[in-house]
């Protein structure tokens, strides 16, 4: 008979040097890191939202709250740092859609601040001490908008798609006292569609 413990692994230690201040940005999914998180928003404002591993399926959940959708955002981080960290999602059209930011949607965290977008079109998010967590940034309707979907992202459109072969590619934000890098299978999984 074997037995095994987990005492061996109560200490982690450091890790790599290289690493220590090297952190991750990523969707709050319920599912698996390969799931799409779809949302939706209908022209009555009724919102829902799914997970699967793909864009059109899944089951729907419905939101409580009318016009606004609400996107769960975790940082990855082992320690308590004396610098913050800001890390970066863009929201942007897909396909043919033609929204207007602050027109046609607003970008916001949980208590209602209003995000505005950088020249660069990214939401910063501001992560006090690099302590791991979640921030939920909500992407509400207006009652005028028109139909059309939008892409909620963490890494730069303007760029190429990051590769899982190069963690370099994964990069989104780097300073002289952290680097931030995006988990690669999030990418293009987020969609929030205003719907009839």
């Amino acid at each position: 008979m074997i037995t095994t413990g987990c005492d061996i692994h109560d200490d982690w230690g450091d890790g790599l040097p290289e690493y220590e201040h090297v952190y991750y940005i990523g969707f709050n999914k319920t599912g698996t890191y390969l799931d799409y998180l779809t949302y939706e928003i209908t022209q009555n404002g009724s919102a829902r939202w799914r997970y699967a591993a793909n864009a059109t399926s899944g089951t729907w959940i419905a939101i409580n709250e009318q016009w606004v959708i609400t996107i769960p955002i975790r940082l990855y981080s082992e320690r308590v740092r004396n610098y913050d960290t800001i890390t970066y999602l863009w929201v942007y059209n897909l396909g043919e859609s033609a929204l207007t930011e602050g027109v046609d949607y607003t970008v916001s965290l949980e208590n209602g601040t209003v995000l505005t977008p950088n020249p660069n079109g990214a939401y910063s998010l501001t992560w006090p001490q690099t302590k791991k967590g979640i921030q939920n940034v909500r992407i509400k309707r207006s009652e005028s908008s028109p139909n059309g979907a939008l892409r909620v992202n963490f890494f730069d459109p303007s760029k190429e798609a990051p590769s899982e072969q190069d963690p370099l590619t994964a990069i989104q934000n780097k300073t002289n006292e952290y680097e931030i890098r995006c988990i690669t299978a999030d990418n293009n999984r987020g969609t929030v569609n205003f719907t009839n």
